[in-house]
């Protein structure tokens, strides 16, 4: 705008130098009407000068006025609109999140028919919060606090207590503090996930909200119905199955190595004894997706039944969308009781089939030994569908799982049962 300013003016000059130059050539004898047609010409180009500046002035004009109601605007939003949150360490940065999982859960023993509206225990109902500060580049300094509210857990409702089971409250699941040295690893420290916490979960079938190899959190608060006693004295789903996922969360100290080549070691001390070490292993290789872990756990006098016991978990996922996942684990045993193992595959399928997001589909089976009592075998098999709806956050799932144990001396019926409903993210 200015340089056209500039060149206005400058052009101006010129035709005032001009125009007494023209006034000056009578005296050298010009054409009086040559000069004279000359003249008309050079005013005409002052008027369209003097026009083009006025609008240039005009538009200068307007510009700031849109600049002003810009800034004004800007400032507005910023006063309206409160911020997410707030901290006060500079330095810091800080992240909330959460989700919200309720379903529906219809489960038959054999014997009776029931339908609960459940907080689905596979992902359950929660709020978090992360911060973290870099002091600078070689460290990264961490918390994160997590907490859990479910109202009639699925892993919890059975037939003869159908809602407020436990009673609602909030459950600790991370009170947890870290410090991330880059080139020496992460050390970790209060409540949280010890080293094999999830070593026996990995799974990429997309399906885990509603089905993995923790049979148990779909309706394991659900009671095998003994026929032959007319009784529904039997142990639940959740005694009968268990997939041996190390140590869990608990109050430790826990170290992460470095990554090398995909690979990670881990290990913890858990407060009043026992621990635990682990390795995964997270890769692409070609086509494939891989995602692997095994760990050996000790939960030494934080458990009466349990002595110490090594499990493990792969899953590998094709650029295709096929995709395959299996777990195992064998446990050690106190009290003299049989060592008890168990192994669960799946295997899946993923694509966009419609234009919400991506539909995950699968099936699974797992045979679960001498978990409860001596001589058991329990037997689960099991389908899972989910829908991704990405614009909403949100995934809608629907999940079938039959039960069946079979144990000395009794004859339970199976189980059926069957969860709908969605989990929504933030």
């Amino acid at each position: 705008m200015a340089m056209r300013r500039w060149r206005l003016v400058l052009c101006m000059a010129v035709v005032a130098i001009v125009s007494n130059f023209m006034a000056s050539l009578p005296a050298f004898g010009a054409d009086q009407e040559t000069l004279d047609r000359l003249e008309k010409i050079i005013r005409q180009q002052q008027t369209q000068i003097e026009a083009q500046q006025k609008a240039l002035d005009d538009l200068q004009q307007q510009v700031e006025a849109l600049k002003g109601q810009t800034a004004k605007a800007t400032v507005k939003a910023a006063t309206d609109s409160p911020a997410a949150v707030k901290t006060g360490n500079p330095k810091a940065s800080i992240k909330v999140y959460g989700q919200v999982n309720k379903a529906v859960l219809y489960s038959d023993d054999g014997h009776n028919e029931d339908l609960y509206l459940v907080d689905n225990d596979n992902s359950s109902t929660r709020i978090g919060l992360m911060g973290s500060i870099n002091p600078n580049e070689r460290y990264e300094i961490g918390t994160k606090i997590e907490v859990e509210y479910q109202t009639n857990p699925s892993n919890a409702v059975w037939q003869e207590n159908k809602r407020n089971t436990p009673n609602d409250r909030f459950e600790k699941r991370h009170l947890d503090l870290w410090v991330d040295a880059n080139t020496l690893g992460k050390f970790s420290l209060g409540w949280g996930s010890t080293a094999s916490d999830g070593i026996a979960e990995m799974d990429l079938s997309g399906t885990g909200v509603v089905g993995y190899s923790s049979v148990g959190d779909m309706a394991g608060g659900q009671r095998f119905y003994d026929s032959s006693t007319g009784l529904l004295n039997a142990p639940s789903i959740g005694n009968a199955f268990s997939n041996m996922d190390g140590l869990g969360r608990d109050e430790r100290i826990r170290y992460d190595s470095p990554s090398f080549n995909g690979f990670t070691g881990s290990t913890s001390y858990v407060s009043d004894g026992g621990g635990d070490f682990a390795v995964r292993y997270s890769a692409r290789v070609d086509a494939f997706k891989l995602a692997a872990g095994a760990a050996y756990a000790n939960p030494g006098s934080t458990s009466d039944t349990i002595d110490d016991q090594l499990s493990g978990s792969v899953s590998v996922l094709h650029d295709t969308g096929f995709n395959g996942t299996f777990a195992m684990g064998v446990r050690d045993h106190k009290r003299g009781r049989d060592d008890g193992g168990f192994f669960y595959t799946k295997f899946g399928y993923r694509g966009r089939w419609c234009p919400l997001g991506v539909t995950s589909l699968s099936a699974d089976y797992g045979r679960y030994s001498d978990i409860d009592a001596d001589g058991d075998d329990a037997d689960t098999i099991g389908f899972q569908m989910v829908q991704d709806i990405q614009e909403w956050g949100t995934e809608a799932y629907l999940g079938y799982r039959l039960h069946k144990l079979d144990r000395n001396g009794a004859d339970y019926d199976n189980i059926n049962a069957f969860m709908t409903g969605m989990r929504v993210k933030f």
